[in-house]
């Protein structure tokens, strides 16, 4: 009795591998879920799938996918930066600034919309030029927004200091309706304040620009930053120290006030003295025992006698010397007394006869107030203070 294994029903019609034919030409199967020789054919069934291997081109893809999807974001990015650094409040104040460093005052002040006419002698290029002191840099150190206005606080060098100042923008718009537009206000500007202590509308040079006092003898003009020189234009007659008038940064507490006090030139005074000769001798010449305007007289007269041959012989002349400017001019103090006498003949009930009187006390105390082209002009302090010119 042969021992056979029992085999499933319905497997006795399946025949046998080996009496498939062609099956002994068959190569042996080998790889992944193909059982080796020998091996039982229900394990290899039951072996895993070999993995679908992605294809070259589809992994490319998807990198290039991810890499243009970083660049796209850090692009972005980098965009918002630049275009919120390049619309920030900062940026119309570093525009401003570095033109008024360069010198192109013009430009600044049409982008900071500073109304300027050809009264503002200082707001030009070539007045700007002349000025030292200027702003040579900047340093922005805040910008905060509040709304629709904005402030930038900076610190300008001048004069090798940092000066504090403080801008003000509004905002007047927008980009792409993204990024704001900002606009400067025009900022506050400072004031070369000159005080001339001299004739009324006295000409006054302010870095080389001619500008005429008002009639209390002030000049005031709007400057930028800088230091200007400021001096008198007062012909061979007056003169005055050059002064310097400074302006830090902006708005009007950076200004200083400079005062001119003019005197008088060599030739200034001799035409002084000429004046005083002319008004002492325009007295002389009266036939008044009370010449008008003038320091001396004689009195003592008899009404009833009958005067002719009235005259005043100057027997000397004050001497006087021209101080500073007062409210009215130039002082003229008597240093020392001239003397004059009045002599007259006279009839009357006593007879025929000569009238003296003096020598009587001459001054010449007053003040010269201007120069014409004929010399200086003066008035007295005596009398009804009329006045003489000469030359």
């Amino acid at each position: 009795m042969t021992d056979q294994t029992e085999r499933p029903e319905g497997w006795d019609a399946v025949p046998h591998v080996a009496t498939i034919r062609g099956a002994e030409d068959l190569p042996a199967a080998s790889g992944p879920g193909v059982p080796a020789p020998g091996a039982d054919a229900g394990a290899a069934a039951w072996a895993p799938p070999a993995r679908r291997r992605l294809r070259r081109g589809a992994v490319v893809g998807i990198v290039s996918s991810a890499v243009v999807l970083v660049l796209l974001v850090v692009a972005g990015g980098v965009g918002w930066a630049v275009g919120s650094d390049a619309h920030s409040a900062g940026r119309p104040v570093e525009a401003f600034l570095d033109d008024l460093e360069s010198g192109r005052v013009s430009s600044a002040l049409d982008a900071a919309g500073v109304q300027h006419g050809k009264d503002d002698v200082l707001l030009t290029d070539a007045a700007y030029a002349k000025a030292g002191n200027r702003v040579t840099g900047h340093r922005i150190v805040s910008v905060s927004q509040s709304g629709d206005t904005a402030t930038v606080d900076a610190y300008l060098t001048q004069a090798g200091r940092s000066v504090a100042t403080t801008f003000r923008l509004e905002r007047t718009g927008s980009d792409w309706g993204v990024f704001p537009v900002w606009e400067l206000r025009p900022p506050s500007l400072g004031t070369v304040a000159v005080a001339v202590q001299g004739p009324p509308r006295s000409t006054v040079t302010v870095a080389g620009q001619r500008v005429r006092a008002s009639a209390d003898g002030t000049v005031s003009l709007r400057a930028l930053p800088g230091s200007y020189e400021v001096g008198l234009d007062g012909g061979q007659y007056v003169s005055a120290e050059g002064q310097t008038a400074a302006v830090r940064g902006f708005g009007p507490g950076g200004t200083t006030p400079v005062q001119l006090t003019t005197a008088l030139t060599d030739a200034g005074k001799q035409a002084a003295a000429k004046a005083v000769d002319a008004w002492v001798d325009g007295c002389v010449a009266s036939t008044s025992t009370e010449p008008a305007g003038c320091s001396f007289y004689a009195y003592g007269a008899n009404p009833a006698n009958t005067y002719t041959n009235q005259k005043w012989t100057l027997d000397s002349r004050p001497g006087v010397e021209v101080g500073g400017w007062l409210s009215k001019g130039w002082l003229v103090d008597t240093t020392t007394l001239g003397s004059a006498t009045y002599t007259a003949d006279f009839t009357g009930p006593a007879g025929r006869g000569t009238a003296t009187a003096g020598p009587i006390e001459v001054s010449a105390t007053g003040w010269i107030t201007g120069f014409t082209a004929s010399g200086a002009t003066f008035e007295a302090a005596v009398g009804n203070r009329s006045s003489a010119s000469g030359s």
